[in-house]
């Protein structure tokens, strides 16, 4: 209940921050991992990692937002591990701009990404794990999608999707033994964010983490890694806050 031995896990977004925190921690369990990426070198280093490690790990070139991608990747992993049991959809993409400033291609490309993306990804998963009768879903949702925040626009609106997506997900597959569950990081030390958050914004989100701290990638991966074993069999359909207490939080008062 407590081991992934003989699990084969698909990481998207896998050569880099928290999906190769996940990567190696799904590893450190005893899974075969694919680390699904659009980083073609990052990525193969990455797969390079784990299988010095011990692991048996391959890489995948894929851009979640092309479908043809992500079937192949879903077949690719079928194909040399025989089956799939866990998916770690971290792949996406960030933007710090408001709203009057969004243009139109950013909307549509932060859409395609995170939102259509996830929608793509967890669909080709989730067919090969309902027809299995068993699977383990972890999207990546964020607290910008359940908490307004400036300059979050394109970006909470796609998290805020993927909540969604999850919930749904969830409630059509649980009869087929198939769990899908999303995270929802707070401010989390990743190269993502490092380009994100300016001295503004790190000044207001440590303002507000009742840890007084940003998290670090394998924080996240181990939230990840609980929802993938087969003892979460009866959690299902949840968005999980990983964020130093930030969005239970109200006043603050440091002294």
């Amino acid at each position: 209940m407590f081991s992934l031995e003989g699990h084969t896990a698909i990481v998207t977004g896998g050569a880099s921050g928290i999906g190769l925190a996940t990567g190696r921690a799904l590893a450190g369990c005893g899974a075969n991992v694919v680390v699904a990426d659009i980083d073609e070198e990052a990525g193969a280093r990455a797969a390079e990692g784990l299988s010095a490690d011990g692991a048996d790990a391959r890489f995948v070139r894929a851009d979640v937002a092309d479908a043809n991608d992500v079937d192949a990747m879903v077949e690719a992993t079928v194909t040399r591990f025989g089956s799939l049991e866990i998916l770690m959809h971290f792949a996406g993409i960030g933007m710090e701009r408001h709203a009057l400033d969004t243009t139109r291609e950013e909307w549509d490309r932060i859409l395609a990404v995170n939102l259509t993306g996830t929608f793509l990804v967890m669909q080709a998963a989730g067919a090969a794990m309902v027809e299995a009768g068993y699977g383990r879903i972890v999207s990546m949702a964020s607290v910008a999608g359940e908490r307004g925040g400036t300059g979050r626009t394109a970006y909470g609106a796609s998290k805020g999707g993927v909540a969604a997506m999850t919930r749904v997900m969830a409630l059509e597959w649980a009869r087929h033994g198939v769990t899908v569950n999303t995270l929802a990081p707070g401010a989390i030390d990743t190269a993502l964010v490092k380009k994100m958050h300016d001295a503004e914004t790190r000044r207001a989100y440590l303002q507000a983490i009742p840890m007084g701290r940003y998290g670090v990638p394998e924080e996240v991966a181990s939230a990840a890694v609980c929802l993938a074993l087969p003892a979460s069999s009866y959690i299902t359909g949840i968005t999980l806050p990983v964020d130093g207490g930030f969005a239970s939080s109200g006043v603050i008062k440091r002294d």
